[in-house]
Order: C-alpha cells, then structure tokens, then sequence
C-alpha cells in the first residue's frame, strides 16, 4: 500500500465514511475508492485535489510530503532577487550544484546585456 493509499483510508475512516460514501463525495465508484486506497492505482491531479478538498487537507498531505494534515502549501515562496546573491546553490548537491554553475555561464553567454550587438539578427536555429 502507498502513503497515498493510506492516508485517504485514514481519513475516509477517521471520517466514518464508507468507500461507497467516499466515491458519492468525489464522483467515482467505490471501487476506484478501493483501487486508490490499495494502491493500485493513483487519481489524476484533478481527483486529488477533490480528495483533499473533501478531507481539508493539502495534497502534500496526502502524497506524504509533509506529515501534518492541517499544513497548507499555500506559502508562495519569495522570488529570486538577483542583486542580493543567490543562495540556491547551499540546498543542492555537489553534483547538482556543478550542473547550476554550468548553466549559469550558458546562460550569462547568451543572454549578458553586455556586447549583446545583434547577435540575433544573423543567428537562427538550424542556420549552424
């Protein structure tokens, strides 16, 4: 069974719903109802969202991301200031952390506002 699985039969119990209640609640059969809950098979983002809705859960919850049910993913992170220095690289690993220095200078080559000129003008995919 997966985390998936066993939380919406925790909550479908904890609640005191049958898997035929439960499928009324989020219009699908009891059966699916059983399928998810043994893991067999998974509900499309569009059912998952429902089972949490019904439950008043986040979907974080549900997929096991986080362990408290009542912790909401509604937090927008802060956007990325790029003159107060990144700090993304301190989370990642060493091999990650190689591969995001690798892109930044791709990226800084290709798109520095410095001795841009025109470099599109001439440049078109396939032309090389």
């Amino acid at each position: 069974m997966t985390v998936l699985g066993k939380r919406i039969r925790y909550l479908r119990q904890q609640a005191n719903l049958t898997q035929v209640q439960l499928g009324k609640l989020l219009g699908c059969s009891s059966s699916t109802v059983s399928l998810y809950e043994g893991g067999q098979r998974s509900p499309d983002t569009t059912m998952l969202v429902r089972i949490a809705d019904v439950f008043d859960v986040s979907v974080d919850y549900l997929l096991g991301r986080v362990s408290d049910p009542a912790q909401k993913g509604n937090i927008e992170p802060e956007p990325l200031d790029p003159h107060s220095g990144w700090t993304v690289a301190e989370d990642l690993t060493p091999e990650g952390a190689e591969l995001l220095e690798v892109i930044t200078r791709e990226v800084t080559k290709r798109f520095s506002k410095k001795d841009r000129g025109d470099i599109y003008s001439h440049d078109h995919p396939g032309d090389k």
